[in-house]
């Protein structure tokens, strides 16, 4: 497997405005990610689009910034440099109940030597999922300290 593919969810009480505003500030995720991955902002600006970060996390580095933005429903990330490349997108679909449905969806290229070699025997995008579950735990925490 040459990709990392995978689209996870969560329903968070919280109204999608609201979620919104955390998911578009990408610089913002140093705040509210989880133990163990460590963000670095590399650019922030008065508009979202092009603000930049650096992630380690536990499968190695990645370079990110926002690349489109539908307000209040859908906030694109382009992974430019490290051990994936390509577009992932936050979804974030208001639901009849009241509560908002949230997915990050992913399809990345596997880059460089080692994570391409390991990748024909690990199966990245069940463990990416696994892992992502502490992102949107995360997200819900943050979500909830400023309710």
């Amino acid at each position: 497997m040459q990709h990392l593919s995978a689209t996870d969810c969560k329903l968070y009480p919280y109204s999608y405005e609201k979620i919104y505003k955390v998911l578009s500030d990408l610089p913002g995720y140093a705040q509210w990610w989880p133990w163990g991955v460590k963000v670095k902002v590399l650019a922030r600006n008065s508009n979202p689009m092009g603000e930049k970060i650096e992630v380690w996390a536990s499968g190695g580095w990645f370079r990110c910034e926002i690349c489109s933005l539908e307000p209040s429903k859908r906030v694109g990330i382009q992974y430019y440099q490290g051990v994936v490349l390509g577009e992932t997108h936050w979804t974030i679909t208001p639901q009849q109940d009241g509560q908002t449905k949230v997915c990050y969806t992913i399809d990345l290229e596997l880059n460089g030597i080692l994570p391409k070699f390991l990748g024909t025997f690990i199966n990245f995008s069940r463990i990416h999922s696994f892992q992502f579950r502490r992102v949107l735990d995360s997200l819900d925490k943050r979500l909830r300290e400023n309710a």
